[in-house]
């Protein structure tokens, strides 16, 4: 009887792992798409993009929607399997995924529709942000405000393309079973935040400014360097002056 009850009880962790896991990693998806409506929304200067309510509708679809594709991969998952908690054919992926037919339907065909979504909008952007940067009087203020949407496009053409990947090799490596596919998706999801921060940081130039910084440092310090020895050597010069050899001279140059 005790051995029945943990049985169940590991059976419902595991269940429960996997359903939480794919909800979090649909909302990830849909927040990337709802920024790159944003970004849309913002270089195409849409009335009432900056309003309060705008967070909020982003907020409801980004954390409503997975709930859909969270209600769906329960009942293939139901369907799929006799028992709804037999567990067996997840433990070998430490229960991160559900079925094949779950993880295919419930999360890589809804994660293959947001990453188009987002590709969409940013083609927008880029559509938009030509034209009305070729609509600026000053050279100067055109270029800049093309190299701001660019690094803006290219960030999040990078993240789309960091997420897609590590989604395609864990839903490949779920439904096909190969070992390979598996290790490269626990290290890409493992690195994938890192990889999102270290695209931000190089996007923002946020390491050129700490090397402005350090730089500015070092030059600091070599002036301070500088002047503390000229400093020296004038105090070291500055006795002799008061010798009789040197008011010799000095009157002999008068």
């Amino acid at each position: 009887m005790c051995a029945e009850t943990t049985g169940r009880i590991d059976s419902e962790l595991c269940i429960s792992l996997g359903l939480s896991l794919q909800y979090l990693r649909v909302s990830v998806v849909c927040w990337l798409a709802a920024m790159c409506h944003h970004l849309y929304a913002t270089v195409a200067s849409l009335p009432r993009r900056d309003d309060p309510p705008t967070y909020i509708k982003y907020s409801l679809f980004a954390w409503g929607a997975p709930l859909i594709s969270l209600a769906l991969a329960t009942l293939l998952q139901s369907r799929e399997s006799h028992d709804f908690w037999d567990v067996v054919d997840l433990t070998p992926f430490n229960c991160w995924f559900l079925g094949a037919t779950a993880t295919v339907y419930a999360y890589g065909l809804p994660v293959v529709l947001l990453l188009l979504i987002s590709g969409y909008y940013l083609v927008k952007a880029a559509i938009v942000s030509r034209y009305t940067c070729s609509m600026q009087l000053e050279i100067k203020q055109r270029e800049k405000m093309k190299r701001r949407r660019a690094l803006q496009l290219m960030l999040f053409l990078k993240v789309s393309l960091i997420v897609g990947l590590v989604a395609g090799c864990g839903v490949a490596s779920r439904v096909w079973k190969i070992p390979f596919l598996w290790a490269v998706f626990c290290t890409g999801h493992s690195l994938q935040g890192s990889a999102v921060a270290l695209s931000v940081a190089c996007n923002c130039r946020v390491l050129k400014v700490y090397a402005r910084k350090s730089h500015k440092q070092q030059d600091h310090q070599v002036r301070a360097l500088a002047e503390r020895k000229f400093r020296l050597s004038q105090l070291r010069l500055n006795p002799l002056l008061d010798t009789p050899i040197a008011c010799c001279f000095s009157s002999l140059m008068v």
